[in-house]
């Protein structure tokens, strides 16, 4: 992955038989990174959004294994949003972005694969301090 993007697709390996499908992501070809951290979130309930915040360093993967949900992104100079549902695409995520997920359907399971363990001390939780942050920065 080049380490100057904000954030980039990432299309899934995905084989479909008689017996079921299975989706790959593997280092090396869908991300570069040693994973240091493993999370999923599920059991939304309607309505709801998660996120809002961005990490000051952090590479992440992030995929849906089960249903569909709406992952929102900001770099400080640019929006965009992905709908990601299962076995589809996955998006790579880098350095300080705002993310927001939202959109949920009753039966997602979000998984994200990370770069480093979790580290309160680094992640903005400001959308003014993430802006400024930003923009002293870029």
């Amino acid at each position: 992955m080049n380490s100057l993007i904000s954030w980039q697709t990432v299309d899934l390996d995905h084989i479909q038989d008689e017996r079921g499908s299975i989706s790959i992501a593997e280092k090396g070809r869908q991300f570069d990174f040693d994973v240091r951290r493993i999370f999923f979130l599920s059991a939304i309930s309607a309505g709801q959004e998660r996120g809002h915040h961005a990490h000051q360093e952090l590479q992440q993967i992030i995929f849906a294994t089960s249903g569909s949900f709406t992952l929102e992104l900001d770099d400080g100079k640019e929006r965009t949003s992905f709908h990601l549902k299962s076995g589809g695409q996955g998006v790579f995520v880098n350095g300080p972005v705002w993310r927001v997920m939202k959109d949920f359907t009753p039966d997602a399971v979000m998984m994200v694969l990370c770069d480093r363990v979790y580290a309160e001390d680094k992640v903005i939780r400001s959308y003014d301090e993430f802006l400024r942050a930003s923009t002293n920065g870029k």
